[in-house]
C-alpha cells in the first residue's frame, strides 16, 4: 500500500511530531519518472528503471507486485546483462522546492531488497543546491561530489539504509522498510538529489535496491505568518471539505475585519477573503491546506484536508 502518496499528512514512523508532505513519488507508473534524468554510464542498457520490483526467490529473479523505481536489472526475469560485473549508472531527480519548507524536515523512503543475501541495502543520496548562478545541475556536479583527487569514492552524509539490526528487513523478500533522512540543513532551498548505481567487481555489492516511494516532510512552512495567537479556539464544522470551508469563529476574532488567507503546503497563498461562515473553496485541488484567521490583532491557523 502506497503510504507517502495517498495520505498528505501522516505521521512518520519513529518520528515525535507530525509532519506534511512537501515532495514525494509513488513511481507507480513511468510518467511519474516525468522531468527524472537517467545516466547509463557503461552503456549495458541496464540500470534505473520504474517497474516492478523484482527479487531472487531461490531459484530465479522474480517480479514482483508493486511499482517501484528499482536499480537493477532491466532484464527480468532472466536477470541477464552484458557487462553487468561493473555498473556506473545516475538517476537524478527533478528540482525539489524547499523555500516554503522549515523546521524538521525529513525524507522518507521504503525499500526493497533484491535478494535473500542482501542484509543491508543502502544508496547515498548526492544533493546539489541551486543557486542564482547555476540553478540546474549537470551530471557532472553529482559526480564532482563522489570521488576525491585520489579516486577514492566519497560517502555522502545523507543515505536511505534499511536491514541493519535497529531496522532489519522482513523475511518476505516482497516487503519494504522505512528508512528517515535528515535534510533539515536544506531548508529554504531549491535541491536536486542523484543516486549513483557504481557497482564494481573487486567490491562489497549488495546494493541492488527496489523503492517502493520516496517523500519528503516538514513539521512547519515559511511565509504563515503569526502576529499574535490566543487559544484556538475556532472550529471547523466538517473535515475533510468538500465545497465549502464551514468556520465557527473563536469570539475572540472579531467578523466584521477577519480575513481568511489559506496557504497549500509548500506556503503559497491560494485564497484570501473576507470572514464568513462559508468560505467557497470548491476551485482547489485536492489536498491539505492550512486556513489562517487574522482580524489585525489575534491569528489562528488550522489545518484541513479538501476532497
Amino acid at each position: 500500500m502506497k503510504k507517502i502518496i495517498l495520505s498528505s499528512v501522516l505521521l512518520v514512523s519513529h518520528l515525535a511530531a507530525a509532519q506534511s508532505l512537501v515532495w514525494g513519488n509513488s513511481f507507480d507508473t513511468p510518467a511519474d519518472l516525468q522531468g527524472w534524468t537517467f545516466h547509463d554510464l557503461n552503456n549495458n542498457n541496464n540500470g534505473w528503471v520504474q517497474g516492478q520490483n523484482i527479487y531472487h526467490n531461490g531459484t530465479s529473479l522474480a517480479y514482483g507486485t508493486a511499482s517501484v523505481l528499482r536499480h537493477s536489472i532491466s532484464l527480468v526475469p532472466s536477470g541477464s546483462a552484458i557487462g553487468f560485473a561493473t555498473e556506473n549508472d545516475w538517476i537524478i531527480s527533478p528540482q525539489i522546492d524547499l523555500t516554503g519548507a522549515a523546521g524538521t524536515i525529513t525524507l522518507a523512503a521504503y525499500i526493497g531488497r533484491q535478494r535473500s543475501s542482501h542484509t543491508i541495502v543502502a544508496r547515498d543520496l548526492y544533493i546539489y543546491v541551486s543557486t542564482p548562478q547555476k540553478e540546474v545541475p549537470a551530471l557532472s556536479d553529482f559526480q564532482a561530489m563522489t570521488i576525491d583527487a585520489g579516486g577514492n569514492d566519497i560517502p555522502s552524509p545523507y543515505k536511505i539504509q534499511v536491514g541493519d539490526s535497529t531496522n532489519p528487513f522482513p523475511a518476505d523478500l516482497t516487503q519494504f522498510v522505512e528508512s528517515l533522512v535528515d535534510l533539515s540543513a536544506f531548508a529554504g532551498k531549491k535541491i536536486y538529489i542523484g543516486m549513483w548505481a557504481n557497482r564494481k567487481a573487486n567490491g562489497n555489492n549488495i546494493q541492488n535496491i527496489n523503492i517502493d516511494e520516496i517523500g519528503i516532510y516538514a513539521t512547519s512552512f515559511l511565509g504563515i505568518k503569526e502576529v499574535k495567537r490566543n487559544k484556538n479556539l475556532t472550529q471547523i464544522k466538517e473535515n475533510p471539505v468538500q465545497d465549502n470551508l464551514q468556520l465557527q469563529l473563536n469570539p475572540a476574532l472579531k467578523e466584521n475585519t477577519a480575513i481568511v488567507n489559506i496557504y497549500n503546503m509548500t506556503a503559497q497563498k491560494v485564497l484570501s477573503v473576507q470572514y464568513s461562515r462559508f468560505i467557497p473553496v470548491a476551485g482547489l485541488s485536492a489536498g491539505t491546506y492550512i486556513a489562517e484567521i487574522n482580524d489585525g490583532n489575534t491569528v489562528e491557523q488550522l489545518k484541513f484536508i479538501k476532497k
